[in-house]
């Protein structure tokens, strides 16, 4: 107990100097390959900025052969202790840190300054995804239409799911022309999965595009030339330093929820937030 009083009020003094935290990356990374399995690769981010003073947020790469993790520590500014787990301001929301993290750009439904906020990280080939995105589509906008806003994040895991990167690229190349189109596309590869595969789904995407009375040879261009791959890749990074492993992962006012809800446990987890002082949003 003494020790972890040392090291808040250390981290709390040299927040109030302002003095950035210092950091050895090497001896960091020696120090978590010893925590972690013989063997496993260990690459750090530059620490950055945390919702708790003092302390420096830093995202640690793990993989051991195919298998690839990424943790979040927090560091004091000495540099000398790394805390493992979570800090939590009484009088804030729990879940701040992740609010900081979360990416509030792309494609929404719901009003902007909804009191709650859900960011769905999905994949468009996962029948996990597929369930929980009829969930969402059938539910909020009907029960909801002012308190809650819906963010869009692509997920595809593309080692167990061969078009998912594809359909996420397809998906907005046609939301770059009409942001309506992004939701026509959702509803409708969710709807029509079975029915999709790497080889017809561009086919079936300017199918789509021709429907939505979209420019298809714009559409066809943006997909051949792959001209949203890094949006895609820049939704799966932001996803990595938030620790989402599976889809579908939601983060509801920063609360991190694994797999496909059903209605009646995320419509509870609106009520409790539409009513607590605690539910801040980014």
């Amino acid at each position: 107990m003494r020790n972890i009083c040392l090291v808040a009020m250390a981290a709390v003094a040299c927040a109030a100097a302002g003095e950035p935290a210092k950091i050895d990356k090497a001896k960091l990374e020696a120090y978590l390959r010893y925590v972690f399995p013989p063997s496993t690769k260990v690459v750090l981010d530059d620490p950055a900025p945390s919702s708790i003073p003092g302390f420096a947020r830093i995202v640690a790469h793990l993989s051991l052969g195919t298998e690839k993790l990424d943790r979040v520590y927090y560091l004091t500014p000495d540099g000398e202790h790394l805390v493992n787990g979570s800090i939590w301001d009484l009088n804030r929301s729990p879940f701040e840190d992740n609010l900081t993290q979360l990416p509030t750009d792309g494609y929404s439904f719901g009003p902007a300054k909804a009191k709650v906020t859900i960011v769905v990280f999905s994949d468009f080939e996962c029948p996990y995804c597929k369930q929980f995105a009829t969930t969402i589509r059938q539910n909020l906008a009907q029960k909801y239409p002012n308190d809650v806003r819906v963010i869009f994040k692509d997920f595809p895991l593309t080692a167990i799911h061969p078009w998912a990167h594809g359909a996420a690229e397809a998906a907005r190349c046609l939301g770059e022309q009409k942001p309506q189109a992004f939701w026509a596309f959702h509803d409708w590869i969710f709807e029509h999965q079975s029915e999709v595969n790497a080889g017809n789904l561009r086919e079936k995407t300017l199918g789509l595009a021709k429907a939505q009375q979209l420019d298809e040879s714009r559409a066809a261009a943006c997909i051949d030339t792959h001209a949203m791959a890094a949006a895609v890749d820049e939704n799966l990074k932001a996803a990595h330093a938030l620790q989402v492993e599976l889809t579908p992962t939601l983060f509801l006012n920063g609360r991190m929820q694994a797999g496909a809800l059903p209605w009646e446990r995320l419509d509870a987890m609106i009520q409790r937030d539409l009513n607590s002082p605690l539910a801040l949003k980014n």
